[in-house]
Order: structure tokens, then C-alpha cells, then sequence
């Protein structure tokens, strides 16, 4: 289905405990990455998607270690609206508009759990149907502390600098309203078909 930086999603089948078979995304980690600390990301990633239920956020069904550490996905058919806009620059914008509420509602949700996204971007919202968006990869995702509406990393990593806000990339901060910038470029690269 795709890959990034830590790993690979591919397609699988989950019996479910009824005997139900049901497609999946399944996330696994490249080799090298096991060492680099991949496995403890993973599972903080594990970790904060478990926390979320909301129709526009993709649903974690578990984490699975045979030969390696594997997350579980609910699966987007479709796949990342952006490939999706470049084999069909026909979707109208009302269509666009529709599904980019979407991705606001799910931001929206985010934002009252205390949580910050830091990897918006077009890539990262996933379609189950032409009409139904879900943001998914929370890789980046923090739960900011009681008390605080921001978090500070405490250093630069390996940043999609496209999509932060100038706070993010000056100063490593990071809130509710730097989820809102990368948001604007989203839209702007939905809008601009991908």
C-alpha cells in the first residue's frame, strides 16, 4: 500500500474472534529500523492511536509481534488522497470540500484530547470511499502535558518543513495552531489536485 522513512504498509486479513475475515492495513517496520529504536516508536505510536475513537481518524485493531513489531490498521481502500486527486483530477471541489470537513472534524477531535498531529499533509489522509476521509499516521503525534496547549521538542528531527508553521521550525514548538497551518497546506494541495 505505501511506505515512509520507518517501514512498509501492506494489505492483510484479520479473522476476527466471530471468524469474520476482514482487509486490514498492516504497518511493519523496515529491518534497519528495529535496531534504531523503531519498535519503541512504533508502539508510542500504538499507544496514542489506542486513545483516539473518532469516525475521521483511522482506527488502530492491534499490535502484533511475530517476527516484528506490526500495528494493525483499519483499512482506507482508497488510500492517500493525494495519489488518489492525480489518477482523478475529476473529483469535484464540492467533493473536496466535503472531505476536507472531514479532516477538520478529526483535527477538531485531536485538538480536545490534547493531542497535536505534527505530520498533517495530504499523504497522511487516507480515503475509505470518495466521500469518506480518515487522517491517519500518528507517528509524529504528541499528547501534550496537563496544563499545557503546546509541545516543545528538543530538537530538530527528521521534519516534514513543507508543512510547519514558522514556531515549529524556529523555536520546535508545537500546538493546536501549528496543526492549523500544516491544515492550510493541506487544503492547498487538495485544492491544487495533489
Amino acid at each position: 500500500l505505501g511506505g515512509g522513512n520507518f517501514g512498509h504498509v501492506v494489505k492483510g486479513l484479520y479473522r476476527t474472534p466471530s471468524g469474520q475475515e476482514v482487509p486490514v492495513a498492516v504497518k511493519t517496520l523496515k529491518p534497519n529500523q528495529i535496531a534504531n529504536s523503531g519498535e519503541r516508536e512504533i508502539l508510542a505510536e500504538a499507544r496514542t492511536m489506542a486513545q483516539l475513537k473518532h469516525r475521521h481518524i483511522v482506527r488502530l485493531i492491534g499490535v502484533c509481534k511475530e517476527e516484528q513489531f506490526m500495528l494493525v490498521l483499519e483499512l482506507a481502500p482508497l488510500g492517500p488522497i493525494n495519489k488518489y486527486l492525480k489518477k482523478r483530477p475529476d473529483v469535484s471541489v464540492h467533493t473536496l470540500t466535503e472531505l476536507m470537513h472531514q479532516v477538520a472534524l478529526g483535527m477538531a477531535y485531536l485538538e480536545s484530547c490534547k493531542f497535536v498531529h505534527r505530520d498533517l499533509a495530504a499523504r497522511n489522509v487516507l480515503l475509505v470511499t470518495r466521500h469518506f476521509a480518515k487522517i491517519s499516521d500518528f507517528g509524529m503525534s504528541k499528547a501534550l502535558n496537563f496544563g499545557s496547549d503546546y509541545y516543545r521538542a528538543a530538537t530538530a528531527g527528521k521534519w516534514p518543513l513543507k508543512w510547519y508553521a514558522p514556531e515549529c521550525i524556529y523555536y520546535f514548538r508545537f500546538d493546536s495552531k501549528s496543526d492549523v497551518w500544516s491544515y492550510g497546506i493541506t487544503l492547498w494541495e487538495v485544492y491544487s489536485y495533489g
